[in-house]
């Protein structure tokens, strides 16, 4: 459910904000921060702790192949024992997220204009956190099977300047669903609403699927997208019935807003409660709008994400995230950022209850101690975990820290 970029693994290729035009892969680095609040200068001086080798790295960028690798620990730990929905403990657990990836630029690479090819392998260890609070929504977005694989392979080309196709194993939360400002913070709800994740078999974290993506840019301003996914990333190719995932998304983005709405279908059939669908849809719209500048690197921004999913055939049928988003505020740390934010998912009860939404307060800091290293602190307050309504308050705290090798 999550979803979250590492440091050094962006290219812009797709519309946000103006000042951040669209990454590859997950939405969660200091280097993305950067970019978002145009704080990259001198960035690309800083190649990663193994160095230069020995010049390679820039001579092999110079002729279009750009490797990047990134490595993401994180201690997490329930600081509330939750015997309803969790199994009775308080645990500190270590997860990791390493990201190595290889973009091909074609036109550099001494081939023809406007090719991109990108490859993203992907590796993650350690336990389930949310075994031990018992959300559902997923308040780590790094959390993964213990495995190592193939996450991303595709190939873009650009039609001008108003027209891409993309073609392989591609995340959708990538381009589709997705909140410059929300990314900053690490609970999996924030990166794309559980009323599409929780309910149906998406192209996202940590495993993709094969899909092909359309994007039109009819005005600097404005764009309209589509996709078509395999319906069970899991198996990897098209299969009659896992059904397919369509989403389409169109925006406006300014200079200080940006504004999106969506609508997906699964065509998988699909049973629930007894009754058996032979789709499943849903709709979402996401806001941005900075609301207080207070100097050029001061800014204080807000987000608003909302989903919807039929409730006669979800599980989640309702979702609400916003949140403040606050950068540059801490004297002499232009880059750091802090933010409040809350995500909502509505659940159906268990027979003879009433429904409850699980609630995730957040508050998060982002340190950037140097562009090689990303510190964050996020502290959680979970109610309702896993929708159940005995459940009690859950504290819980993660300690992330990002390193570009």
């Amino acid at each position: 459910m999550k979803k979250y970029i590492s440091l050094g693994l962006l290219m812009l290729f797709s519309s946000g904000l103006s000042h951040a035009e669209g990454f590859l892969g997950k939405t969660s680095s200091a280097e993305y921060e950067a970019e978002v609040h145009e704080h990259e200068d001198g960035l690309s001086e800083w190649p990663g702790i193994t160095g230069s080798w020995g010049g390679q790295r820039k001579t092999l960028d110079n002729q279009g192949f750009t490797i990047s690798s990134v490595y993401t620990g994180e201690f997490a730990k329930n600081f509330t024992v939750n015997p309803v929905t969790a199994n009775n403990q308080k645990k500190m657990v270590y997860h990791t997220n390493t990201d190595l990836t290889l973009t091909v630029d074609t036109e550099k690479a001494g081939a023809w204009k406007g090719g991109t090819f990108f490859i993203y392998g992907l590796g993650n260890t350690g336990a389930s956190p949310s075994d031990y609070t018992g959300d559902l929504q997923g308040y780590s977005n790094i959390e993964a099977p213990r495995k190592w694989l193939i996450y991303e392979a595709w190939y873009q080309q650009t039609l001008g300047s108003d027209l891409s196709i993309l073609a392989g194993f591609h995340d959708m939360n990538s381009e589709f669903y997705a909140s410059d400002y929300a990314s900053l913070f690490l609970n999996s709800s924030f990166g794309i609403g559980p009323e599409l994740s929780g309910n149906v078999s998406a192209s996202l974290f940590p495993k993709a699927a094969l899909g092909i993506r359309v994007k039109f840019n009819p005005t600097e301003q404005t764009y309209i997208q589509a996709a078509l996914y395999d319906g069970a990333p899991s198996s990897r190719t098209f299969k009659k019935d896992e059904g397919k995932l369509w989403i389409t998304e169109a925006g406006i983005h300014e200079d200080t807003s940006s504004y999106k709405i969506g609508y997906w279908q699964h065509t998988a059939k699909k049973t629930f409660s007894n009754q058996t669908f032979s789709n499943d849809y849903g709709l979402y719209a996401i806001v941005e709008q900075d609301l207080v500048k207070l100097a050029e690197d001061k800014v204080i921004s807000g987000f608003v994400q909302l989903g919807y999913a039929p409730e006669s055939r979800n599980e989640i049928y309702n979702y609400m995230g916003a949140g403040l988003h606050m950068h540059g505020l801490v004297p002499n740390h232009a880059e750091d950022d802090i933010g409040l934010a809350i995500a909502q998912a509505k659940f159906h009860a268990a027979p003879n209850t009433m429904k409850v939404a699980e609630t995730a307060i957040e508050l998060t800091y982002r340190l950037v101690v140097t562009p090689l290293l990303a510190i964050q602190p996020s502290m959680q307050w979970i109610q309702h975990a896993g929708g159940d309504s005995t459940a009690p308050l859950v504290k819980a705290g993660l300690l992330r820290f990002e390193v570009t090798l």
